[in-house]
């Protein structure tokens, strides 16, 4: 196992990839996993990732990026999609996710669903931008751990933001109120 300060120095934001080196499956799911697996701060991962293969859709999505070259010059690229509707204080999905729980009692699961609603709503008011804003900030746990998983691997990554996220969400066929 290499040192986790050998995996720190090695990750960088890469700006330019080589566009003839291509990740692996089996690389390429090990990060994907290493996303999936990632920790939130309550506990709720409200992120879905989005692998964009397509060419012409990442040529869209490089024209309102900034024209980042990054974003058609890598090997895959993943959108993180933090989520908005599904975190709120009544939704199924806030529900479920407390459902996966150790502590599966049904007075274990209400006084759970019951703190989150009040953590929810005392925070967010049920508005959907600092609904969206704190899921963004979730989101950086699962993007991080994905680059150092690749950086793990040996393969390099680049954060990218700087983004028109209406414009990305109308390419992608996404929703940007939900996600």
């Amino acid at each position: 196992m290499k040192d986790y300060l050998d995996i720190i120095n090695f990750r960088h934001a890469c700006k330019i990839f080589d566009e003839n080196k291509k990740i692996s499956k089996d690389d390429f799911r090990y990060i994907l996993e290493a996303g999936r697996l990632s920790p939130s701060s309550t506990g709720l991962e409200q992120w879905d990732f989005v692998v964009v293969q397509n060419k012409e859709l990442r040529e869209k999505i490089r024209e309102k990026s900034w024209n980042q070259v990054q974003v058609t010059s890598c090997s895959h690229l993943v959108v993180i999609l933090a989520k908005i509707s599904d975190v709120k204080a009544d939704s199924k999905y806030v529900s479920d996710m407390i459902a996966r729980r150790p502590d599966k009692t049904p007075e274990a699961h209400a006084q759970r669903v019951e703190f989150y609603k009040n953590f929810l709503k005392s925070n967010f008011k049920d508005d959907d931008e600092l609904t969206f804003n704190w899921s963004h900030a979730q989101c950086m746990f699962a993007a991080l751990n994905m680059m150092n998983a690749a950086a793990f691997k040996g393969i390099d990554s680049c954060p990218i933001e700087g983004f028109e996220r209406e414009a990305i969400g109308e390419i992608l066929n996404i929703d940007t109120k939900k996600t």
